[in-house]
């Protein structure tokens, strides 16, 4: 873990600090009141620590082969200062207009009151726990049984409501992925490997990753549509704030039961 990141409790990365590789201690801490797992809020728990090892992070050498190392073998600093801004702008686009489209398609899903086959939350279920599994180290020695159903079923149901809203404004204005933005976006994402041409040709051979892609694109139809349909504000962030990730399922409804008290 990374000292200064703020991503654990009050007092554990205070607690760490000072500490040297090969100690063993234990950390007497609570969780805060307003912790958005209510059965940890407030509770007193103790970590029990083993420090393997403490690193410090160093900036490199800014000379070419810094440069190299970012796949700018020409142009040295104007180069990679050029590289560094376009790939900026790329983040900068992609972070705004999802977050946009996240609001947009959780205001869509708030509005709907449907009945969700539970065929279909379940099935939802298990690709979401499959993808948790993946991120603990592919799931080799994961017991699916310790990822309850409850931990994904409301993610699971909005997903699949969403799923159905699109499904019938996508039957309803007969669209159809474009051919020329599906060709944009493939285009988009080969210009940042080395052979753009090789990494298009691989996605148009393969039929999988091409409808991934077609799904992609007709889902932002869906998008562009309802936003044509809408009222938008613009207001002005900052690129930090406009990169951070939003904030998790269980944090969002956090904040919904704090309001709601």
């Amino acid at each position: 873990m990374l000292l200064g990141s703020e991503r654990m409790i009050p007092g554990f990365e205070s607690g760490i600090e000072g500490k040297s590789a090969g100690e063993v201690f234990s950390l007497d801490l609570s969780f805060p009141e307003e912790y958005h797992n209510k059965e940890l809020a407030g509770a007193e728990v103790v970590f029990d620590i083993t420090l393997n090892s403490v690193s410090e992070q160093v900036m490199p050498a800014v000379d070419e082969e810094f440069y190299k190392s970012f796949g700018v073998e020409e142009g040295g600093n104007d180069a990679f200062r050029e590289e560094v801004t376009n790939n900026m702008r790329r983040e900068l686009k992609t972070a705004s207009r999802n977050k946009l489209k996240n609001k947009v398609m959780d205001s869509l899903v708030d509005a709907v009151d449907a009945e969700i086959p539970d065929a279909l939350v379940a099935g939802e279920i298990g690709q979401l726990r499959q993808q948790a599994m993946q991120q603990f180290g592919g799931g080799q020695n994961i017991d699916a049984s310790m990822l309850p159903d409850d931990l994904f079923k409301e993610q699971a149901a909005r997903r699949v409501l969403l799923g159905l809203v699109l499904g019938e404004v996508i039957q309803q204005q007969e669209f159809k992925a474009d051919p020329t933005k599906v060709r944009e976006s493939i285009e988009e994402l080969a210009s940042t490997y080395e052979s753009p041409d090789d990494v298009i040709n691989w996605y148009y051979g393969n039929q999988e990753q091409l409808a991934t892609i077609e799904s992609g694109v007709l889902e932002d139809q869906v998008f562009d549509y309802v936003i044509d349909q809408s009222t938008v504000t613009d207001k002005l962030v900052g690129y930090q704030e406009v990169i951070q990730p939003e904030p998790k399922e269980a944090d969002k409804q956090a904040d919904k039961e704090s309001e709601a008290e």
